[in-house]
């Protein structure tokens, strides 16, 4: 899988969120000018499902760039709502773990 741009910056991002009113977390930024990629681990024994989904993308509001894209790493897989999600979008990418250790 081609990652979608290449990455002039990556780690971790902390931050308030004003609308929430809290402190939110997001364990992989990668930036290139107006790109992002936001990125989500999972090392649980239960899928990944849309509403971990759903969270990312409603802490990627806060940051402001014009193309978005969520990468997605689960040791469990993921729901069968989220690979259709997946698929359905040209901005989603998944990861299992049998994909990062060959």
């Amino acid at each position: 899988m081609e990652l979608p741009f290449v990455f002039e910056k990556i780690g971790r991002w902390w931050g308030n969120n004003p609308a929430k009113r809290r402190e939110e977390e997001i364990d992989i930024l990668a930036i290139s000018k107006q790109k992002a990629l936001f990125g989500e681990c999972k090392w649980t024994k239960v899928a990944v499902d849309m509403g971990v989904v759903n969270s990312l993308i409603e802490k990627s509001s806060i940051l402001n760039y014009s193309q978005k894209y969520y990468a997605f790493f689960s040791r469990s897989g993921f729901t069968e709502d989220v690979i259709k999600f997946a698929k359905g979008s040209n901005n989603i990418l998944l990861f299992e773990l049998k994909d990062l250790i060959g």
